[in-house]
């Protein structure tokens, strides 16, 4: 049997190929794949080169959802099952930078999630960026108590802000493109700013009267890390009254490298915290917060196009034409 893929066939050049698919192994499970997102930051810098370990040729994505086709010996799942794919353990002759972006796709059967029967598909797919998103505010700690700025709407940022309102806390989403931040507004966050045309330093000191507990970087861009940290309070929490102390969490990958200002750091003396990745009870949870509503993805701008025209949609992410692309296959 043959599988469908998207390849990335050197910096910049998209084709669509295929492979042929291996017979099972014990524990694993065939999927078809009914859709994939593209994690636009991610998957674009695999496509201009710039992501590390990159070879090329390869297939990219790692959010995929699908329906089980067959199964190996000692798989329990059953036939027709909707399941949050993620990746691929078999990608043929080319590398694997995930592997998700396939027609079919072969997977370990512990690595699989099961869909709730409620769940919308194309929202489902969001479970890996919105994992990512939830272990970032988890690692910040973020409560109904806070106050959170988050720099960068792009899809991780956008959910990161929902994530963070539905635990309660009072919300500022910032980014310079209306569109986005028009989107953060509708899910429900509590201020937008645009940086600009705004004073973003003075927006968030109004609308927290100057208690900021928590910035979020998530632009990917290294040039932006340094004005989120400043947005943090001017505070001494080693002097009487002896303030809470704030957090700064950089959330997401950067290619560039960072410099800070030290001395602001030092003066300020925040927890300063990195968050890369999820694990796999952040994905559970992931899809339990889209299953249930807490969080809507949907609500984020996404063109869907059937798979064979991923070269023009991975140009018009490259070239900030979408914001978001699923793909039906």
């Amino acid at each position: 049997m043959k599988s469908k893929v998207i390849i990335f066939t050197a910096p910049y050049k998209v084709a669509i190929d295929e492979i042929e698919m291996p017979p099972l192994k014990k524990g694993q499970v065939l999927t078809k794949t009914l859709y994939t997102g593209v994690s636009t930051g991610t998957e674009t810098r695999v496509l201009v080169g710039r992501q590390t370990g990159t070879t090329f040729p390869c297939i990219p994505g790692y959010e995929n959802v699908g329906e089980v086709v067959d199964v190996g010996e000692g798989v329990a799942l059953k036939k027709g099952a909707k399941v949050f794919v993620g990746q691929s353990e078999f990608t043929g002759p080319f590398s694997a930078m995930w592997g998700g972006q396939v027609e079919y796709a072969i997977s370990n059967a512990e690595r699989l999630i099961s869909i709730p029967d409620n769940t919308d598909l194309v929202s489902a797919l969001y479970a890996k960026t919105c994992a990512i998103a939830l272990h970032g505010m988890k690692r910040v700690k973020v409560t109904s108590n806070d106050k959170v700025a988050i720099v960068g709407q792009g899809l991780i940022g956008h959910l990161a802000a929902q994530i963070a309102k539905a635990r309660g806390a009072l919300v500022i989403a910032i980014d310079t493109i209306d569109e986005r931040l028009e989107a953060s507004k509708q899910a429900g966050v509590d201020h937008v700013i645009n940086a600009s045309r705004e004073n973003v330093k003075e927006m968030v000191n109004k609308f927290t009267h100057n208690e900021l507990s928590v910035a979020v970087d998530v632009t990917g861009l290294a040039s932006t890390i340094e004005s989120t940290i400043q947005l943090l309070p001017d505070i001494h929490p080693w002097k009487p009254p002896f303030p809470a102390i704030s957090r700064f969490l950089l959330l997401g990958s950067y290619v560039e490298p960072i410099t800070i200002n030290y001395s602001f750091l030092f003066e300020i003396e925040p927890d300063v915290i990195i968050s890369r990745d999820c694990n796999y009870t952040d994905l559970i949870e992931a899809l339990a917060l889209i299953s249930s509503g807490q969080v809507k993805p949907r609500g984020i701008p996404t063109t869907m196009v059937p798979f064979a025209d991923a070269p023009k949609a991975y140009d018009d992410l490259i070239n900030r034409r979408a914001m978001r692309v699923v793909y039906k296959w």
